[in-house]
Parts: C-alpha cells; structure tokens; sequence
C-alpha cells in the first residue's frame, strides 16, 4: 500500500502530464462508519467536484499502523495525509498539549470557539515546523470510561487496570483518577478487553458504538460512565513535501474542502451519539451519568498543573478558559 503513497509523490514530482491524475492517500486507524472517516469522504468528493478529476483523496480506514508511525511517515513525505488523535503530537508540537489536558474544555461550544477560532489556527500553524500542514480539527467528544462497573468518582478507579492510548498526559489522566494504565495501540484495546487483561478502556461514545455495540464485542463492557475527562481533537495533517508540489489554487481547494467538512463531522458525532445511546439502550448497556467530575477534576489537577507548566501551553489554557465565556 505504502507503494501507492511514494507514486504520487512521484507524480508529483514529474509533472503537470503525469500528475494530471493524482491520488492523495489519507491513513486513518478508524472503521469506515466513524464520523471524521465520513466527513473526509465528502471532504474527497468536495476536491475531486472542484479539481475536475484530478485530485482525489483515497481514504484508508482502519490502518493497522500505529498512528505514531503514520504520522512519521506523513512527515517524511511516503504518506500523503493523515487523520491523527492530537496526542501524537505532544511531544513535537508543545502547544497542542493544551488540546488534551483533563477537564478544560466545559461544552461542545466551547470547543467549538476553540478549534475554529484563533488558538485553533495558531496550533494548525504551528505544526508548519514539523514537517506538517495542519488542515483542520476533528472532535470526537469527551472520552468517559467503558468498564465493568459503574464509575461515580475516585473511590471506583481504585484498582481498575485502564487500557489507555499511547500518550504520556492520557496515562498520567488516568492514573491521577486512581486507575492503573495499560497503554495500547487502539487497535488492540478492544481485544484486550474482550480477553480481560484490562478491566476498562476509555472512549468517545461514537468509537464505543463502532467497536463495541455494533460487534460481538459489545457483551465485554456493560457500563460506560460520564466520566468526560478529556477531550483531545483528531488533526488532519497533509505532509509538507506533498503540500509543496501542489499549486496555490489547489491548496485553497484542499482548505476549503477540509473547513467544510468539519460541520459534517459534527453533525454526523451527534448523529452516531444519539444512536450509541438507543443501541445502547436495546443492548442494556448501563450508562451512567451521575458522575463527580469535579473530584475527578481535583484528582487531576496536578496533572494539568504539570502539563501546562510550559510557558506557550499556560498562555493557550487561559485563552482557551477565557473562551468558554464568550457570549
């Protein structure tokens, strides 16, 4: 597959005549019926409508890469683009921690201002350094808890083994809760799960639907809890080697074609949500929605305070605080 990415870098760099035609790869490690996987379809009809033809976007769903390798891959120019959790970020891009810290964001409106707003184009900017063009932002939802028992507060991530992704400040999150992190690529969290070497595992509500409700895995977790501990956006990202060989017209294309799919991704979360609930419902799924966050917020607050110790990620926080407010 890898081969189809390094022939349209080459195509590319050919020509006008032989790049008439070019396909644009986008990895992602989500099934095809996740809301951003949808979004970036329409996202591919939208550029292949406004090119005539001659770029297309061919999504890969459900990679079995990590997507840490992906994103190094995107940056080294063998893969086109990539659809990413922000998280993979941190490490290269200081400001995007702030995207990720427990208990920040307040409401859908608030991230909302955030991701579409000033913070949020300064942060796609940023990645610029690192070999990256940041398109837009995806959000997922607040991740909560799926276990096997309901989690009301602190006292009930006592002695719970978490599969967590593969992010330091996700680990610290949940270990701050009181839990015990086993950190997994997410294509085996699930199976971990269903063979018990974790007790719980922390999601969105339109990943747990596509994972759990709508496999034969759905009978390994019974409750979800409201937890909302965090809320770390995707990224699409297009390698900078790539983006420098397409020509000024159709970079708008491309932003343009991104921007407008994000509404999509919004709508279709909620959409999958209200669903994920109903089947939930039907499958007698506990969701559990009396939950003390704010005990969970002061258990982590030494975490957040760790975190946002950089100098550029407390200016970002109390920007972002500053817009939950906004009228």
């Amino acid at each position: 597959m890898r081969a189809v990415w390094v022939s349209v870098v080459m195509a590319l760099l050919l020509g006008p005549v032989a790049a008439r035609a070019e396909t644009l790869g986008i990895s992602t490690v989500h099934r095809p019926d996740y809301p951003s996987v949808q979004a970036m379809a329409e996202m591919s009809r939208l550029v292949a409508e406004r090119t005539a033809g001659r770029i297309r976007l061919a999504i890969q769903p459900k990679s079995g890469d990590t997507e840490s390798f992906t994103l190094q891959q995107v940056r080294t120019g063998r893969l086109a683009m990539a659809a990413v959790d922000v998280s993979n970020l941190h490490d290269l891009v200081p400001a995007t921690v702030a995207l990720s810290l427990p208990y920040l964001f307040e409401s859908d409106e608030h991230v909302e201002r955030t991701l579409d707003g000033p913070i949020g184009r300064q942060i796609l900017a940023s990645l610029d350094d690192v070999g990256l063009v940041g398109l837009c932002f995806y959000d997922p939802g607040f991740r909560s808890i799926m276990a096997r028992r309901p989690i009301r507060g602190v006292a009930d991530m006592k002695d719970l083994t978490v599969g967590v992704p593969l992010s330091d400040l996700a680990q610290a999150t949940v270990q701050a809760m009181g839990g015990r992190t086993v950190p997994l690529p997410s294509r085996l969290v699930h199976e971990a799960i269903k063979a018990r070497l974790v007790d719980a595992t922390e999601e969105n509500p339109s990943a747990y639907l596509s994972a759990f409700l709508a496999s034969r895995q759905r009978t390994a977790t019974g409750i979800y809890s409201l937890t909302r501990h965090a809320r770390p956006p995707e990224v699409l990202v297009v390698s900078k080697a790539v983006w420098q060989l397409l020509s000024p017209d159709d970079r708008k294309i491309l932003r343009a074609a991104a921007r407008e799919s994000v509404a999509i991704q919004r709508q279709l979360r909620l959409e999958r949500e209200d669903s994920a609930r109903t089947t939930a419902a039907a499958f007698g799924v506990e969701i559990v929605a009396d939950v003390d966050r704010q005990a969970l917020a002061e258990a982590t607050a030494p975490v957040f305070a760790r975190y946002a110790a950089d100098p550029l990620v407390k200016a970002l926080v109390a920007r972002i605080r500053a817009a939950a407010s906004v009228p």
